[in-house]
């Protein structure tokens, strides 16, 4: 992971491991909607049992069925390969210029495909080793045009994703190393990025002692979800939020969070390990306190 000055100053201005935008790139994303609407695009579900052949490689029968996934990745550039840890096939393909994609294929997974700025994000990331292998292909959001990948390193469970929308850098949220249940899985169960923490605008990253991930919010005011062993994963939202980052966010008395933003008489009050954040409704002010 990055050094801490990196990473401190790198949640501030929200930096992340692709900074290439789709805009400066030149391309045109597809229209958002379902997959299944995507005319000429690959179905973006997960492969929840594995894919038997009658003979020849899981990679190139579905490349050779599939004349979308061929336009879209264009010609393999080199052969079929198996990763040094095994079971993990992947190949290398052109893409358009500058953009190359791989196909990857596990026995539990099936195959799919990764590309662009996805696939930058994931390698600047450690590749699938850090990100897992993607269990589905790249499939459009709920909206704004963006696109995702759901990874995996084992099992058809998502376990960290990669999101981009036209115009922003593509962002990677995981829960490796948060004990199965943290940043990516209560980011998943909020809606996504339709929910109340809205898009990614960090990847993960690590902490002396837990790891965060900065959003949009829902309202676009800002939103985070931070994680360490002793409170688990919680979000903090908007003037709460600012108050926690001005005061010095986990390292300031209040520590980490130990709720999401919840309802008050007259307001919102967010707890943490070393006190409260309050706003109130009525004046618009926000307090901190260790004592609540």
């Amino acid at each position: 992971m990055q050094h801490n000055l990196f990473r401190h100053s790198a949640r501030r201005i929200g930096i992340g491991a692709a900074a290439v935008s789709i805009a400066a790139a030149g391309l045109v994303p597809l229209a958002a909607g379902p997959a299944a609407a995507q005319s000429g695009w690959p179905l973006c579900g997960v492969t929840s049992a594995p894919q038997t052949l009658a003979a020849g490689s899981a990679i190139d029968d579905r490349y050779h069925s599939d004349p979308a996934l061929r336009d879209l990745l264009g010609a393999p550039t080199g052969p079929e390969r198996e990763s040094e840890e095994g079971g993990v096939f992947l190949r290398d393909y052109a893409g358009p210029p500058g953009w190359p994609g791989i196909l990857y294929s596990r026995a539990d997974t099936g195959v799919h495909e990764v590309h662009g700025l996805i696939k930058e994000t994931m390698w600047n990331a450690g590749g699938h080793r850090a990100t897992g292998v993607p269990i589905t292909d790249e499939c459009p959001t709920a909206e704004y045009g963006g696109k995702y990948n759901h990874f995996s390193r084992g099992g058809t469970t998502p376990e960290s994703s990669i999101y981009w929308r036209p115009g922003e850098q593509a962002h990677w949220v995981h829960d490796y190393g948060q004990n199965g249940y943290g940043i990516h899985r209560k980011w998943a169960d909020s809606g996504w990025e339709t929910g109340r923490y809205g898009w990614p605008t960090t990847n993960t990253m690590s902490l002396e002692n837990g790891w965060y991930t900065h959003f949009t919010g829902d309202d676009q005011q800002g939103a985070s979800i931070y994680w360490s062993p002793g409170t688990g994963p919680h979000g903090v939202n908007g003037r709460i939020r600012d108050r926690w980052a001005a005061l010095g966010w986990e390292r300031s008395y209040l520590g980490y969070p130990v709720t999401d933003e919840y309802d008050i008489p007259g307001g919102k009050r967010s707890d943490f390990t070393g006190g409260c954040v309050t706003w109130n409704r009525a004046t618009g002010t926000v307090t901190d306190s260790a004592t609540c």
